[in-house]
């Protein structure tokens, strides 16, 4: 991937970051790459690969989705919810309970949570 002639561009880091975690949609973050760990010998690496690289070390692959989403989709549409008439209500309290414990678990690669 990496050549001493030939560096990744821009547009080519741009690509990884897409791979690693599709912004467009939250579904599309969720289908993003959650085991990719390490990109040849490259280095520095642009921050935000960095980081979506760290992630991808944790082995709860939902845990790594649920960061994603949580980092790259901060204003969740809840419009969904109220059409439902609330029926779903529950599952995403729960929901958001279990990521709020991803958190304060950083270091605990255990922890089995059911996205």
């Amino acid at each position: 991937l990496f050549s001493v002639n030939r560096p990744i561009t821009e547009s080519g880091w741009d690509a990884f970051s897409a791979i690693l975690c599709g912004t467009s949609s939250i579904n599309a973050t969720y289908c993003s790459n959650h085991t990719l760990k390490k990109i040849g010998n490259s280095d520095p690496l642009p921050t935000d690969l960095r980081g979506l690289l760290e992630l991808n070390k944790y082995r709860d692959k939902k845990q790594v989705a649920v960061r994603k989403i949580l980092c790259y989709h901060s204003h969740l549409d809840m419009e969904p919810f109220l059409e439902w008439d609330l029926k779903v209500l529950p599952l995403a309290v729960s929901w958001f309970d279990k990521a709020r414990g991803f958190s304060q678990n950083d270091d605990d690669e255990e922890t089995n949570v059911d996205a």
